[in-house]
């Protein structure tokens, strides 16, 4: 049960929108897909005066094509991300971020922006955007400005929005014709919340080569390993990739689902697995 009295806004456009979150500031809290905020606010975890719900608003759900990039409305759902052809075709990696969240009901509601807001750091998108080298659009009243992951995820459930700014658009450059990707993550089982997740991309010719960890710390971090596997991924290869990964997870968390030194262990396995399930996918022809 929800307990307090809170004001609830639906507003129909961005600059409706863009208006509230400036006069409630702080004191609102932004509705998307509801998969974190009503479960917070029935615990009392967090009592908003003002609620601004972005399911009424236009032009927060598609994917465009721009070029070297696909801009995806904050708004997408995790289903329909999922399979949507455009990201099949150049995000692929993206989509299957997105196909792995949560159970059935949670990927028909969740959405992008909802989850990369509420900085989860063992949520899938944190892990598969920082890999791809996303880019997210920031917007308020009277201004806008561009972020990567770098600078937008900040710490545990902390972002650099401020409270009068809303998550619009995520950029995502297109992935090299034929190449390699996998996204993997330990779960204790099937719904939750990953353990460790690691994302891998590899281009034609091993260059570039990346891997991403999300669930290790507070914030995803990316691995360059161009300089590892340009000779091919050789036994070496997988242990030099799996040593740091390791030594990236030197901070990594504890909770009740791991300690932090299971985190880094697995970590290292993780990451070795992505790399070598991107570079298979690669040597098969790439593509979805």
């Amino acid at each position: 049960m929800i307990a307090g009295e809170f004001e609830f806004f639906a507003p129909p456009t961005l600059p409706d929108a863009l208006r509230l979150l400036q006069e409630h500031g702080s004191a609102c809290k932004v509705l998307a897909g509801g998969m974190t905020l009503l479960p917070v606010m029935t615990l009392g975890l967090a009592q908003p005066r003002a609620i601004v719900s972005l399911n009424h608003l236009q032009g927060l759900a598609g994917v465009e094509d721009v070029g070297p990039a696909l801009r995806i409305g904050a708004m997408m759902r995790h289903a329909t991300l999922g399979k949507h052809p455009l990201v099949l075709q150049h995000a692929p990696l993206l989509a299957a971020a997105a196909r792995g969240i949560g159970d059935v009901q949670v990927r028909h509601r969740g959405t992008l922006g909802g989850s990369l807001a509420h900085a989860e750091p063992a949520a899938d998108y944190l892990c598969a955007t920082a890999t791809l080298g996303a880019r997210f659009l920031l917007q308020k009243q009277g201004g806008e400005r561009w972020l990567d992951a770098a600078g937008f995820f900040i710490d545990v459930m902390t972002t650099a929005l401020e409270p009068d700014e809303l998550l619009t658009t995520v950029e995502i450059p297109k992935q090299a014709a034929g190449a390699g990707y996998s996204h993997q993550s330990l779960r204790r089982v099937e719904g939750a919340f990953p353990i460790v997740l690691a994302s891998a991309q590899i281009a034609p010719g091993y260059a570039p080569a990346r891997v991403g960890l999300g669930g290790i710390g507070p914030r995803p971090v990316v691995l360059e390993v161009d300089d590892v596997v340009k000779g091919g991924l050789t036994p070496a290869a997988l242990e030099a990739v799996g040593a740091r990964a390791f030594d990236a997870a030197q901070q990594a968390l504890s909770d009740l689902n791991g300690s932090g030194d299971y985190r880094r262990a697995m970590a290292r396995v993780y990451a070795c697995r992505a790399l070598e399930a991107a570079a298979a996918h690669l040597q098969a022809g790439g593509g979805r």
